[in-house]
C-alpha cells in the first residue's frame, strides 16, 4: 500500500483543526498557510496532480482498529505511517510487535 500511495500522490498534507503541514518523507513537516494550501490544490486540479489530507482523528482512528484488529495491520501501511511520521517509533515498535505475535 505505501508504494501504492507513494507512487499516485505527489503531496502529502496533515490537518489539525488549527494547523496545515506540508508533509515530506524523512524531513521535518512544513506548516503552512489555508491561503498557501488554496493555492497548491488549485494547482493541482489544474495540473491533475495527485494529493493526500491526513487528518489528525484518522491517525487516532487508525491506531485504535490495528489495535483492535491486529490481524488487519500490512507491513507496508505500517512503514508509509512511520516513514512520513504519522506515528511515533514508540508506536510503530508497538505494532511491529503485535504483527509478530
Amino acid at each position: 500500500m505505501a508504494q501504492f500511495i507513494l507512487s499516485v500522490t505527489h503531496q502529502l498534507y496533515f490537518r489539525t483543526r488549527d494547523k496545515i503541514y506540508r508533509i515530506y518523507e524523512d524531513k521535518p513537516w512544513l506548516e503552512i498557510s489555508q491561503e498557501k494550501l488554496a493555492d497548491e490544490l488549485s494547482k493541482f486540479q489544474q495540473t491533475g496532480e495527485k494529493y493526500m489530507m491526513v487528518y489528525d482523528y484518522q491517525i487516532m482512528n487508525k491506531l485504535d482498529y490495528w489495535d483492535a484488529h491486529p490481524e488487519k495491520i500490512t507491513k507496508d501501511e505500517l512503514d508509509f505511517w512511520h516513514i512520513y511520521t504519522l506515528i511515533t517509533e514508540e508506536q510503530y515498535l508497538h505494532f511491529i510487535n503485535l504483527i509478530v505475535s
